[in-house]
């Protein structure tokens, strides 16, 4: 049996506008002190997705902050001693130098790449691990529930700002002191939130995933319901097509419903905008 290794991990994210708060995964930082190894993996070339996305910012932009972030963790990989192969290119102990270097890059910093918190994971190869973590977290995030929220969440800011009701919103973390869940969309009257506006993905190819991720999010609110105001909308979007996916999506929908959760189509501008403006509930 392989030796199992302790390494630790941070996702590299693209955040061109802090004030809003949306990122984009892009890469992914990961060192394992024991081995003195430090690598990393960053997308370059599929910006597409990214420009999409971050529509305000210029392709050039985006692919000239991700180049010269490539170039920097090159040089900072070196200083670690390893190539890109993840092979140790000296022969003197680099234990400390790695772990180090990993600590200082992914503090907080400013800037348009910022680092998620630092994770932790155990494997006997640490450089597949990091492809694992790469395919994970930035190949296939762009498909998943988190991009779709997010992009739910600009076309919800979007129709906001559209209508002037973007300065009654903003984003708001909520905690009971043990466990908590950050919301984009919470109107605030003063320092009292008042109402609580949540875009959902619900419309992953499996039943099984919808349901896992609408029982998250009522589980959140259930949590939450003493210090969440009692207002609480879901934007949702679902599958198109009847089927499996449409009955999990229904089943998903029916709990929020049962336990008093309003439940709205994300895509009906209308609904959106009389939630909006509508007086919250007692």
């Amino acid at each position: 049996m392989m030796k199992k290794h302790a390494v630790s991990y941070a996702i590299i994210r693209f955040q061109p506008h802090i004030e809003t708060e949306e990122f984009a995964n892009v890469g992914i930082v990961l060192a394992a002190p024991r081995l003195g190894y430090l690598d990393f993996r960053i997308e370059t070339k599929r910006l597409a997705r990214l420009t999409n996305f971050f529509d305000s910012v210029g392709a050039n932009t985006i692919r000239g902050v991700l180049r010269s972030y490539n170039t920097e963790l090159t040089r900072i990989r070196d200083l670690a001693g390893h190539k890109g192969d993840g092979q140790r290119r000296f022969e003197f102990e680099m234990r400390d130098n790695a772990e180090h270097l990993f600590h200082a890059l992914t503090k907080d910093r400013e800037g348009m790449i910022r680092f998620s918190d630092v994770r932790f994971a155990m494997t006997d190869s640490p450089k597949t691990k990091l492809e694992e973590l790469f395919d994970y977290y930035v190949r296939r995030n762009f498909a998943g529930a988190v991009y779709r929220e997010g992009l739910l969440e600009k076309h919800v800011r979007g129709l906001l700002k559209m209508r002037d009701l973007g300065q009654n919103f903003k984003p708001m973390s909520f905690t009971d002191g043990l466990y908590s869940a950050k919301f984009p969309f919470v109107e605030v009257a003063g320092e009292k939130p008042l109402k609580v506006l949540k875009p959902i993905f619900l419309a992953q190819d499996e039943p099984t995933r919808i349901l896992d991720h609408g029982n998250k999010w009522l589980f959140t609110i259930q949590r939450l319901k003493d210090k969440l105001p009692p207002n609480v909308v879901m934007a949702v979007e679902g599958p198109t097509d009847n089927g499996k996916p449409r009955q999990a999506f229904r089943q998903a929908v029916k709990l929020f419903q049962d336990h008093k959760i309003r439940v709205i189509d994300v895509q009906n501008e209308d609904e959106l905008i009389n939630v909006a403006e509508g007086t919250p509930t007692d």
